[in-house]
Protein backbone atom coordinates (compact mmCIF):
# COMPACT_ATOMS: atom_id res chain seq x y z
CA UNK A 1 0.00 0.00 0.00
CA UNK A 2 1.46 3.83 -0.78
CA UNK A 3 1.70 5.78 2.65
CA UNK A 4 0.99 8.87 0.24
CA UNK A 5 1.36 10.72 -2.50
CA UNK A 6 0.93 14.67 -3.58
CA UNK A 7 -2.26 15.98 -5.20
CA UNK A 8 -2.24 18.36 -7.94
CA UNK A 9 -5.18 20.78 -8.99
CA UNK A 10 -7.41 20.20 -5.75
CA UNK A 11 -5.22 24.06 -4.46
CA UNK A 12 -3.54 26.29 -6.10
CA UNK A 13 -2.32 28.82 -3.31
CA UNK A 14 -1.60 25.70 -1.17
CA UNK A 15 -0.02 22.16 -1.31
CA UNK A 16 -2.00 19.01 -0.92
CA UNK A 17 -1.60 14.91 -0.81
CA UNK A 18 -3.23 12.13 0.42
CA UNK A 19 -2.20 9.59 2.98
CA UNK A 20 -2.91 5.90 3.26
CA UNK A 21 -2.87 3.02 6.23
CA UNK A 22 -4.74 -0.44 7.02
CA UNK A 23 -4.84 1.04 10.16
CA UNK A 24 -5.12 4.40 12.14
CA UNK A 25 -1.66 3.83 13.26
CA UNK A 26 -0.33 3.35 9.68
CA UNK A 27 -2.58 6.12 8.47
CA UNK A 28 -0.91 8.82 11.04
CA UNK A 29 2.74 7.78 10.75
CA UNK A 30 1.78 8.35 6.56
CA UNK A 31 0.53 11.68 7.28
CA UNK A 32 3.22 12.71 8.97
CA UNK A 33 5.65 11.31 6.58
CA UNK A 34 3.59 13.23 3.35
CA UNK A 35 3.80 16.38 6.01
CA UNK A 36 7.69 15.56 7.08
CA UNK A 37 8.66 15.04 3.18
CA UNK A 38 7.06 18.48 2.06
CA UNK A 39 8.96 19.95 4.51
CA UNK A 40 12.73 18.60 4.21
CA UNK A 41 14.31 15.60 2.35
CA UNK A 42 14.61 13.44 5.52
CA UNK A 43 17.38 11.63 3.96
CA UNK A 44 18.95 14.64 4.97
CA UNK A 45 18.14 15.06 8.69
CA UNK A 46 20.01 13.26 11.36
CA UNK A 47 17.92 11.65 14.02
CA UNK A 48 19.69 13.75 16.96
CA UNK A 49 16.68 14.47 18.72
CA UNK A 50 13.75 13.17 20.09
CA UNK A 51 9.90 14.95 20.62
CA UNK A 52 7.46 13.53 22.24
CA UNK A 53 3.27 14.36 20.89
CA UNK A 54 0.79 13.47 23.22
CA UNK A 55 -2.98 14.11 22.02
CA UNK A 56 -5.94 12.71 22.68
CA UNK A 57 -9.73 13.21 20.89
CA UNK A 58 -13.12 11.52 20.18
CA UNK A 59 -12.73 12.09 16.47
CA UNK A 60 -9.85 10.63 14.50
CA UNK A 61 -9.92 13.67 11.99
CA UNK A 62 -9.26 16.08 14.94
CA UNK A 63 -7.09 14.21 16.31
CA UNK A 64 -4.65 13.86 13.46
CA UNK A 65 -5.55 17.67 12.38
CA UNK A 66 -4.18 18.24 15.67
CA UNK A 67 -0.84 15.96 15.67
CA UNK A 68 0.05 17.07 12.04
CA UNK A 69 -0.05 21.04 13.59
CA UNK A 70 2.37 20.26 16.14
CA UNK A 71 4.56 18.72 14.01
CA UNK A 72 5.08 22.59 12.31
CA UNK A 73 4.79 23.58 15.65
CA UNK A 74 8.19 22.05 16.47
CA UNK A 75 9.22 23.33 12.96
CA UNK A 76 8.49 26.83 13.85
CA UNK A 77 8.75 26.69 17.80
CA UNK A 78 12.24 24.66 18.00
CA UNK A 79 13.06 25.08 14.31
CA UNK A 80 13.44 21.13 14.11
CA UNK A 81 12.93 18.93 11.22
CA UNK A 82 12.19 15.30 11.24
CA UNK A 83 13.50 11.91 9.57
CA UNK A 84 10.56 9.76 11.49
CA UNK A 85 7.77 8.73 13.31
CA UNK A 86 6.27 6.21 15.73
CA UNK A 87 2.77 6.44 16.54
CA UNK A 88 0.55 4.54 18.87
CA UNK A 89 -3.02 4.81 19.23
CA UNK A 90 -5.47 3.90 21.56
CA UNK A 91 -9.08 4.08 21.85
CA UNK A 92 -11.84 3.78 24.87
CA UNK A 93 -14.21 6.39 24.71
CA UNK A 94 -11.61 8.51 23.46
CA UNK A 95 -8.56 8.92 21.16
CA UNK A 96 -5.17 8.65 22.54
CA UNK A 97 -2.13 9.35 20.54
CA UNK A 98 1.74 9.50 21.75
CA UNK A 99 3.99 9.92 19.03
CA UNK A 100 7.92 9.88 18.55
CA UNK A 101 9.46 12.69 16.51
CA UNK A 102 13.04 11.85 15.56
CA UNK A 103 15.14 14.76 13.92
CA UNK A 104 17.34 17.60 14.56
CA UNK A 105 17.36 21.70 14.49
CA UNK A 106 16.97 23.26 10.67
CA UNK A 107 20.20 23.50 8.81
CA UNK A 108 20.15 25.10 5.40
CA UNK A 109 23.75 24.17 4.31
CA UNK A 110 22.57 20.54 5.23
CA UNK A 111 19.25 19.71 4.76
CA UNK A 112 17.58 19.90 1.58
CA UNK A 113 14.32 21.99 2.82
CA UNK A 114 10.99 22.24 1.21
CA UNK A 115 7.77 24.34 1.15
CA UNK A 116 7.53 26.26 4.44
CA UNK A 117 4.16 25.26 6.04
CA UNK A 118 2.43 27.39 7.97
CA UNK A 119 -0.33 25.40 8.44
CA UNK A 120 -3.11 22.52 8.02
CA UNK A 121 -6.04 24.00 6.62
CA UNK A 122 -9.75 22.22 6.75
CA UNK A 123 -9.90 23.48 3.44
CA UNK A 124 -10.65 19.91 1.60
CA UNK A 125 -9.98 18.14 4.71
CA UNK A 126 -11.28 14.16 5.02
CA UNK A 127 -10.51 11.41 6.80
CA UNK A 128 -12.09 8.05 5.95
CA UNK A 129 -12.16 4.66 6.49
CA UNK A 130 -11.68 2.53 3.09
CA UNK A 131 -12.17 -0.96 1.87
CA UNK A 132 -8.36 -1.33 2.42
CA UNK A 133 -8.05 0.66 5.47
CA UNK A 134 -7.74 4.30 5.68
CA UNK A 135 -7.24 7.11 3.89
CA UNK A 136 -6.53 11.05 4.37
CA UNK A 137 -6.86 14.14 2.09
CA UNK A 138 -4.86 17.17 3.57
CA UNK A 139 -4.26 20.58 2.17
CA UNK A 140 -1.43 22.57 3.97
CA UNK A 141 -0.97 26.14 3.63
CA UNK A 142 1.91 27.72 2.66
Amino acid sequence: MKKFKFLEGITFADYAYEAYGKNEKELFENAAFGLINSMVDPKTVKSKKRKEIKLENKEIEKLLFDFLEEIIYYKDADNMVFCSTKVSIKKDSTFHLIAILNGEEIDQKKHKLGIDVKAVTYHNYNVEKTKRGWKATIVLDV
